[in-house]
């Protein structure tokens, strides 16, 4: 395997990971009403553990394959004087930082199994936030978003991080609405699902719609053009992540406008309906999170 697609892959799963954390710490706690947080919280710990040590583990290899692309290859991967050069680089500053939160992350992920006290639950929780906050945000200092200077440089930064954000929780918390969709099955815990569900409903449009505009003007300052050449690899990549987006934001309305309104009638089969689509949802967001990997290692033009 090449050094790039090493690079295309590491990228990919830090992504997904960082996103899967932002998406459960606001489902479970930000949306869920008191209470019934916790549970989702435990429902999903296994889910939040290995999520924060993909993070680490790849926040980590991002490091050691900018030392290699540096130095000279392979074995460079764990000479620490190379690691320390590429620290001095743009990519290098921001970085430091990311290693430091992603650390702080992992340690609070892993806490979820030692400690189940309720009150230290919601505390860790805001604290994974932040930290995912962080993180997410530190992605818009770094690449194609970092390209600009000046007044153009802090809107495309801004927007950028706005776009993130958006996919992050559009992503994030496809699988803690599966694991809600569990308890609107239970009587006693219904009406806490289904609050939660109509939380998660109501910013869901409008995290819809903030990733389909801020990456319109993502691809406006980028490009400075409609993606029309379809020589260009780049462009092309590009076409391609619009039609998924547009597939991914087809299900969603479809879900929500279709199947939502036909679950008091035919519960069973329209929910598993429902799960297939979101699971269908979730599976376009990883191929377009991978498109979007691969665009780093490329020129925009």
């Amino acid at each position: 395997m090449s050094l790039t697609a090493l690079f295309v892959l590491c990228r990919f799963a830090h992504f997904a990971s960082l996103m899967q954390i932002f998406g459960l710490s606001v489902f479970c706690s930000l949306l869920a009403p008191a209470g019934f947080s916790a549970m989702l919280l435990r429902k999903n710990q296994t889910l939040m553990m290995w999520s924060g040590a993909v993070a680490a583990v790849t926040s980590v290899g991002m490091l050691s394959i900018q030392a290699m692309l540096m130095g000279n290859g392979w074995s460079d991967g764990l000479n620490l004087n190379v690691w320390l050069l590429v620290l001095t680089t743009t990519f290098g500053e921001v970085w430091r930082w990311h290693l430091l939160l992603t650390a702080a992350l992992m340690l609070l992920t892993a806490a979820l199994m030692l400690v189940l006290l309720m009150d230290w639950l919601s505390v860790r929780n805001l604290l994974v936030f932040l930290c995912s906050l962080g993180l997410l945000l530190s992605q818009a200092l770094i690449g194609h978003a970092a390209m600009h200077d000046g007044m153009l440089g802090l809107v495309h930064r801004l927007n950028h991080m706005v776009h993130l954000l958006s996919a992050a929780y559009w992503f994030g918390c496809l699988l803690p609405l599966l694991a809600c969709m569990y308890y609107t099955r239970k009587p006693e815990l219904r009406p806490f699902a289904i609050a939660t569900l109509i939380r998660f409903s109501t910013w869901g449009h409008a995290a819809v719609a903030l990733v389909i505009l801020t990456g319109i003007v993502n691809t406006a300052i980028v490009l400075q053009r409609w993606p029309t050449e379809l020589t260009s690899l780049y462009q092309c990549l590009l076409v391609i992540k619009i039609l998924l987006v547009g597939i991914m934001a087809a299900v969603a309305v479809y879900n929500r406008y279709r199947l939502v309104p036909l679950m008091g009638k035919d519960s069973g089969h329209t929910e598993r309906r429902f799960v297939l689509m979101t699971w269908i949802e979730w599976g376009l967001a990883l191929l377009v999170l991978l498109l979007v990997s691969l665009f780093a290692t490329l020129a925009p033009r």
